[in-house]
């Protein structure tokens, strides 16, 4: 039986994942694979339902889904190659749902962030990356201001804004927008939690 692969490609916020998806779907398409790409429902950025979509425009077709068990209901025969943009958002049942594709002798292809707001693993991120046999990790811009400019260091974490500033610990997980809607890229350095518990050792 042909080895069948899980995937994983992860970032921040404005790392390029969804473009990663779009070339990646795209390669796979003109190597002559039946690929179908979802998305949850949930995400439905720049009005675009039926599509995944990067910051830059890039791109594709996609079968928006409430759950994750929608996707096997949704599996066409000669589908080889699966593919799941914001993989996060889905609930737990994701894992079982991509281990019976991967069962079934399908490819899987995910992307999404793998810490939320507060730097903590987001959904199933964790575990499916654990899984994963091969992980794309993608780096952002951090574009905190400083001296007259920005900070410009690699960003791995996703930092949520309110009203300008960082949002609280106990503030929503969930919100959906692009860059003027609340999200920004941040280093370590920079990516500020207020009201994060301190760690108990």
């Amino acid at each position: 039986m042909a080895e069948r692969l899980l995937t994983a490609i992860a970032g921040p916020m404005f790392s390029g994942k969804t473009e990663e998806v779009v070339r990646q779907t795209t390669r796979a398409e003109i190597a002559g694979k039946q690929v179908q790409v979802f998305k949850p429902l949930i995400d439905n950025r720049y009005g675009a339902l039926a599509t995944v979509k990067s910051h830059s425009g890039s791109e594709h077709s996609a079968i928006p889904v409430q759950t994750a068990v929608d996707i096997l209901e949704h599996m066409e025969s000669g589908t080889n190659l699966v593919v799941i943009d914001e993989i996060q958002f889905f609930g737990p049942e994701i894992v079982s749902v991509i281990e019976t594709l991967l069962e079934r002798g399908t490819d899987v292809v995910i992307a999404g962030l793998p810490l939320d707001f507060r730097g903590e693993v987001f959904g199933q991120m964790g575990t499916l990356l654990a899984k994963a046999d091969r992980a794309v990790h993608l780096t952002a811009v951090c574009d905190y201001s400083e001296d007259g400019g920005i900070c410009g260091r690699e960003a791995t974490r996703t930092q949520r804004l309110i009203d300008g500033s960082p949002a609280d610990y106990n503030d929503p997980i969930v919100l959906i927008g692009g860059r003027n809607e609340g999200y920004v890229a941040r280093c370590p350095t920079h990516h500020v939690v207020p009201g994060k518990p301190e760690r108990e050792l």
